[in-house]
């Protein structure tokens, strides 16, 4: 796990509310608070996609893609006010978590790790950190030595400029 903080928060803001750069996230959490505090459970209700005809598809993934919630989110944050704080808990998708883990050398199942990062906005900064959770007992680490290697360059390859805490 490591925590990164972000040095220009107007270009990270407008790079994860108005573009893609982080479409390839689904959404556990997002908490927002302004005037009131908004919180979005980002798991998916499955029986909403059910309709009588069949003809609905319902989403694979456990968790809200973050493109789905990211125009809320802007709406919610943007205006003439800084929010008070933000929290978004997000994971990595399934497409680009198989990529990345299967470049480390482990002996655990992708279906078994969810990489994951906070990014959490208070007292005036944006502080990104990195965690793995895992459905099985391990003491391997090198899920977690690759995300905390690739979130980093990650950011930096996208104009995102952070200092490690």
């Amino acid at each position: 796990m490591i925590a990164l903080k972000i040095l220009k928060q107007k270009n990270f803001m407008a790079k994860l509310l108005t573009t893609e750069l982080f479409d390839n996230f689904t959404v556990e959490e997002a908490t927002i608070d302004t005037f009131n505090t908004f919180t979005i459970d980002g798991r998916i209700h499955k029986e909403f996609y059910k309709s009588s005809d069949g003809t609905e598809e319902i989403p694979d993934s456990e968790f809200s893609e973050w493109s789905s919630i990211r125009p809320i989110a802007l709406s919610l944050i943007k205006g003439k006010h800084t929010p008070l704080g933000f929290k978004f808990i997000l994971h990595l998708g399934e497409a680009m978590k198989l990529s990345l883990l299967e470049k480390s050398d482990m002996d655990i199942s992708p279906d078994q790790i969810s990489l994951g990062i906070n990014i959490k906005y208070s007292q005036g900064e944006v502080v990104i950190t990195t965690g793995v959770s895992y459905s099985i007992f391990t003491l391997d680490k090198s899920a977690e030595k690759a995300w905390d290697e690739y979130i980093p360059s990650f950011l930096e390859s996208n104009g995102i400029e952070a200092d490690l805490l």
